[in-house]
């Protein structure tokens, strides 16, 4: 069993130093370079060309790359390299070949084409998705999109756990958090925004979902590493059987006097007003054969705001239940954004040190997270960027989890590295070190 771990993690060593050195090539870095100085050219910005060169190496092994090609209008993202080539006990060593294609078009309009193929060289399955999605009116971000295919998903599919920081803990302290079942589907989405002020987003898909297991070599009976079954509060068994369900979801959202930017490929509301957000989720039963029957809704409520010379806060407010749960998967249960790798994100709806799945219920809920980022402190030439957090969230199963953190942002120009203790219902918890890259 160990001298198994101890060859995959040689193989996969190997692997991302072969394609790290690909990538370094002083061939492409030449054409990086003319591209640069073609950009560059006029007086004054050769520093920001050196630093461009700069923020390309963690763009490449931890946030991604953004290409632009202003002649064509084209943009594409190619994503990091742990997600190229992640490692897991489901499907051992895996490839993920996947990019993210725009093109523009006259009158602001655009489209994007996101293909995905994935293999894993352990399980021998290949599975393949694409999502066609176009931006009508891209001021309102009104779009429509097509999507579908067969892929691995994680039981939370806005979880933070990330590839680097799961291969991390699976070959250092042989620990699997990675949970993934697999999801066959066809999904149409659309955004539009109805009235002044408010986005209206629908989607509904049709789904087959089929549990996963471990290898072989991971399910010994002496295996350190757990089933591919996340563990949970409310339910003991959380493994469940293959199964149908057509899904819909919806969104209606309230910002006053908003307006929408666009920066590496996202959508990002700016307003002086906080917005508000009624979210609904049901699946439809017995229809096209769908086995699930569930109702749940939320509110929701955020904001990001400027205090001037104390820097910038957000903050990030959400409660919801179901009001009905005939029949439902634990895929289905509401989940939240924990984290139990040291490296990882710092979204603001991000737990630092909750289990990933303990605390995912099917009853009332109540999550609430606040974060500051203060002004730059100049100490001589150094300037610190200090963070400061709280999360907070309560379920009838799991009592009140209270986490607070402090940091410092923009490390070396990229890195941010927290510290966080957590309590659970007034007894501390435990307490951990959380460091990523954030690139602005």
């Amino acid at each position: 069993m160990k001298n198994h771990i101890n060859r995959l993690t040689i193989q996969y060593s190997i692997a991302l130093c072969l394609f790290f050195g690909v990538l370094l090539h002083p061939k492409v870095n030449a054409q990086n370079n003319t591209k640069s100085a073609n950009q560059t050219s006029q007086p004054g910005t050769g520093q920001k060309s050196y630093n461009s060169k700069r923020s390309l190496i963690p763009q490449i092994l931890f946030s991604g790359v953004l290409i632009q090609n202003q002649k064509q209008k084209q943009t594409w993202y190619i994503p990091s390299l742990f997600e190229l080539f992640p490692a897991n006990t489901i499907e051992g060593f895996a490839t993920n070949l996947h990019l993210s294609f725009t093109q523009y078009l006259p009158g602001g309009r655009f489209y994007n084409l996101k293909p995905a193929v994935r293999y894993g060289w352990g399980n021998n399955r290949i599975q393949a998705q694409l999502a066609a999605q176009f931006y009508y009116k891209p001021s309102h971000k009104a779009s429509v999109q097509l999507s579908g295919g067969r892929f691995v998903e994680q039981f939370n599919s806005k979880s933070t756990l990330q590839a680097l920081g799961n291969t991390m803990s699976t070959f250092l302290s042989r620990e699997n958090y990675l949970k993934l079942y697999e999801r066959s589907y066809v999904a149409l989405e659309h955004i539009a925004a109805p009235f002044k002020d408010f986005l209206l987003t629908t989607t509904i898909s049709w789904n087959e979902r089929s549990p996963l297991q471990n290898l072989p070599q991971y399910n010994e009976q002496n295996s350190e590493f757990t089933a591919n079954d996340p563990v949970n509060n409310e339910l003991t068994n959380t493994n469940f059987t293959k199964h149908q369900a057509v899904l819909w979801n919806a969104q209606l959202r309230w910002q006053a006097k908003h307006q929408y930017v666009r920066k590496r490929g996202k959508f990002k509301s700016i307003s002086p007003y906080p917005a508000i957000a009624v979210i609904y989720s049901g699946a439809l039963a017995e229809v096209a054969a769908s086995d699930v029957s569930y109702q749940k809704i939320a509110l929701r409520i955020t904001e990001d705001f400027n205090t001037g010379k104390w820097g910038k806060g957000k903050f990030f407010i959400e409660a919801g239940n179901f009001i009905a749960k005939d029949s439902l998967s634990f895929i289905d249960f509401k989940h939240f954004n924990g984290k139990r790798t040291a490296y990882g994100a710092f979204r603001i709806d991000d737990f630092q040190l909750l289990d990933y799945y303990q605390y995912s219920t099917t009853d009332v809920y109540l999550q609430s997270h606040y974060q500051h980022l203060f002004a730059p402190l100049a100490i001589g030439r150094i300037k610190l960027h200090p963070v400061v957090s709280a999360n907070y969230l309560h379920t009838p199963a799991g009592g009140d989890y209270w986490e607070i953190g402090g940091g410092l942002n923009k490390l070396l120009k990229f890195w941010r590295v927290d510290f966080y203790s957590s309590w659970r219902n007034q007894k501390h918890e435990s307490i951990g070190v959380r460091f990523g890259v954030v690139i602005d």
